[in-house]
């Protein structure tokens, strides 16, 4: 059993009856696969990008009916996205929300432009566009949550297509709610996926109302004392 757990802190996806614990501005919530499909897009174009600059306006990976591809479209399922870029050098920034810019290592909102643009982004030579796989790019998202994505060239020659693509594991889930367990996996006695919604700093992302009333404000407090108290 614990080489199954072992390898379950380890691997890229996770297996059914596994645990994954995601943190939100009000507290962590811990859930437990049932099961597991893949799927894939490939690819999604997020068009020319001139030299030395970045795409107009921030982009929410959406279709023509502004349906988000990388949010699953009820609260039933959990998705579980790595992606890749190419051209290679093309940067790509991530918002999740859209308003909580990532990976900024700056007290104030930096834009993003060719003047800033050194911090906080993933090119294709980290997560490549076939195969993307970088821990930088891993991203969990539930119903009614989802990322917005930003490019720049930072080159000196145009890009005629910025194009990206994602691998999608939808997972099925029960939420816990046996507090001997939550407080086991928090602690670290069992082997959980743990990952912030978001940013740190100032917060992570807001709960969903349908989420926040599934689990309780009781769980949400009782979490959130465990993680202080391991403090």
């Amino acid at each position: 059993m614990e080489a199954i757990l072992q390898e379950s802190h380890k691997n890229r996806w996770l297996e059914a009856g596994w645990y994954l614990a995601l943190q939100f501005a009000e507290g962590w919530v811990v859930f437990r696969v049932k099961g597991r499909e893949f799927s894939n897009m490939k690819p999604f174009s997020l068009g020319a990008v001139a030299a030395g600059g970045n795409l107009a306006a921030w982009n929410e990976v959406i279709d023509a009916q502004n349906r988000h591809f990388l949010s699953p479209p009820s609260q039933f399922h959990i998705y579980h996205n790595q992606w890749g870029v190419t051209p290679p050098k093309a940067r790509i920034y991530i918002a999740y929300e859209p308003t909580q810019d990532m990976g900024n290592l700056l007290s104030t909102p930096r834009g993003i432009t060719l003047a800033n643009g050194d911090i906080g982004y993933v090119d294709g030579d980290m997560s490549p566009y076939s195969g993307p796989y970088s821990p930088e790019t891993e991203l969990f998202t539930v119903y009614q949550k989802y990322p917005s994505f930003q490019a720049l060239n930072p080159l000196t020659d145009a890009m005629a297509n910025v194009k990206m693509s994602f691998e999608i594991m939808k997972y099925s889930y029960t939420i816990v709610k046996t507090k001997a367990t939550i407080k086991s996996l928090l602690v670290g006695n069992q082997k959980v996926r743990k990952y912030t919604m978001g940013r740190v700093d100032p917060n992570p992302i807001a709960i969903p109302l349908w989420l926040s009333e599934l689990v309780t404000k009781e769980l949400l407090s009782y979490a959130t004392t465990v993680m202080e108290e391991i403090a």
